[in-house]
């Protein structure tokens, strides 16, 4: 019964997303795939989305430049204070908080994500709603960019895991175990991409509070369950809320490079076209 819980919050929060989504959500601009369907053409144009999420810092002002200073500097006073907070919330423990465990921790899990995502795209196909459509694919989008991320930050960092039990100050570069890969966070990460894919295309209030708590609670409890270090989870929420913000301003703007190949008996080309 546990099992079939996240689940079923995942159908109700589609459901809910698709009758409360707003008819006037932000459109794209020009593009391939105008209605948003999960096609050859959303596939064509998933590497090159992604890829330009990855290069966005190269196209950043001072402003951006100041926020990553403002994330570098939080992230590094949770560092140093990781073991207090760490031990503070297993002090704090209550048997109510353990068995949401099982539920909660799901929120933050790919598959679950994923899932939630599918079930998203269904409704919007269902309901024909162009932009609960778009929601589920640009939250794909964002989720596969921050995963990404985190895995390669995870393989060059390689701390270890708090249950490894070495303190939070031991780091394993580029291990492959487990145990050693706790910076940043990978669920709080999927979970705030998710997140703020659906708030950048809801107008509804409560909508996008239930994405963010959603997404708060799972970053949360990856402490909780000793599976990371309060840096790891805020730094991890961190990527995936901004990568998400640069996928979304990436359809927003229509600020994307295409490329396409065509073979034919008598003819071959490559198109490369930019939309503004």
């Amino acid at each position: 019964m546990a099992e079939r819980r996240p689940i079923a919050a995942a159908l109700a929060l589609a459901i809910a997303l698709v009758a409360m989504s707003a008819p006037g959500a932000a459109q794209t601009s020009a593009s391939e795939n105008p209605d948003w369907r999960l096609n050859g053409g959303y596939l064509r144009n998933l590497p090159s989305d992604v890829a330009r999420a990855w290069t966005a810092p190269a196209r950043w002002d001072g402003d951006d430049f100041l926020t990553l200073a403002a994330f570098a500097g939080a992230t590094g006073l949770l560092f140093a204070f990781d073991r207090e907070i760490f031990d503070w919330i297993q002090d704090h423990k209550t048997d109510a908080s353990r068995e949401a465990s099982p539920v909660i921790s799901k929120f933050g899990n790919g598959g679950y994500l994923v899932g939630f995502l599918t079930v998203l795209y269904g409704g919007g196909e269902l309901f024909n709603s162009r932009s609960v459509r778009k929601t589920a694919l640009v939250g794909f989008e964002s989720f596969l960019a921050a995963s990404a991320t985190i895995m390669a930050i995870k393989l060059v960092v390689g701390r270890a895991r708090p249950y490894a039990n070495e303190g939070p100050e031991s780091f394993h570069p580029f291990s492959f175990k487990g145990r050693y890969v706790s910076f940043a966070s990978g669920d709080a990460a999927g979970a705030f991409a998710v997140a703020a894919t659906i708030a950048e295309n809801s107008e509804s209030f409560w909508v996008d509070a239930l994405a963010y708590a959603a997404a708060g609670l799972a970053a949360f409890y990856r402490v909780h369950d000793k599976k990371h270090w309060p840096s790891d989870v805020f730094a991890g929420s961190a990527i995936g809320y901004f990568t998400a913000k640069a996928v979304n301003a990436l359809h927003k703007n229509g600020d994307a490079v295409r490329v396409s190949f065509e073979a034919g008996r008598d003819r071959r080309s490559v198109t490369l076209s930019f939309a503004f």
